[in-house]
């Protein structure tokens, strides 16, 4: 009983987040600059949307770890995250699920291969969960719902990398404490994304072994329901 709560548990964090960072797949990637050691806030923000706008899709390995103050072990996952323009997600979790999601504009497709069953929800009308999906256009768009800052944690290592901080400007429309960007500053790339909800549970998510403009097809961003899987439509 205990198992399964804690897999419930994760399982709609993971949804959660993967849903809020939608808006992200412009700005996880490798997005290159001259590599100036020290930039301020709005040359920062403008070297990634120049390169997000030159990006037609994306792969990638990644690590997610989801730290949860009321469960008392972290869960680590592991897989392969697939982005493409026009609203355009796809993630296989590899460890310790074969969880996928498919993401599609408004439409989020949850696979649960160990129940045989998936969920079609429709974030159309849900302002709190489909205003992040909007800035899929990039960082800068952002900035209408969000505060972007540098972060001054003094636990963080900068001397390699840029840490921006988003910061929901209205909490009732976006539940979320905080969103942490890690960006390098030699080369641009999103090496890690957190975020912080309103209860102070983190969620990070680790890029590896980016590749980019490979020509993924559309229909990779399809799901075809096995035989015997349901689908259920969630209100």
């Amino acid at each position: 009983m205990i198992r399964s709560f804690g897999t419930s548990l994760f399982r709609s964090v993971r949804l959660c987040f993967l849903v809020a960072l939608f808006f992200l797949a412009g700005i996880a990637v490798q997005a290159y600059a001259e590599g100036i050691p020290d930039q301020d806030l709005s040359t920062v923000i403008q070297k990634v949307e120049e390169r997000y706008k030159s990006l037609a899709d994306l792969q990638a390995h990644f690590i997610q770890l989801a730290r949860i103050l009321s469960f008392p072990q972290d869960q680590r996952s592991e897989g392969t995250v697939y982005l493409k323009r026009d609203r355009m997600m796809r993630w296989d979790y590899e460890t310790p699920s074969k969880d996928q999601y498919f993401i599609r504009g408004d439409t989020v497709i949850y696979y649960a291969p160990d129940v045989k069953q998936a969920r079609r929800i429709n974030l159309s009308g849900r302002e709190g969960i489909r205003s992040p999906l909007v800035f899929f256009e990039g960082l800068k768009s952002a900035e209408a719902d969000y505060t972007i800052a540098f972060n001054k944690d003094p636990n963080f290592d900068r001397s390699s990398r840029h840490i921006l901080e988003l910061k929901p400007r209205d909490q009732k429309k976006i539940p979320l404490l905080k969103i942490l960007l890690f960006i390098s500053k030699t080369n641009f790339q999103v090496e890690r994304v957190d975020q912080y909800d309103l209860y102070k549970n983190v969620t990070e998510l680790y890029f590896r072994d980016v590749k980019t403009n490979q020509g993924l097809q559309d229909s990779l961003f399809l799901f075809q329901p096995p035989e015997g899987v349901e689908v259920i439509e969630q209100p």
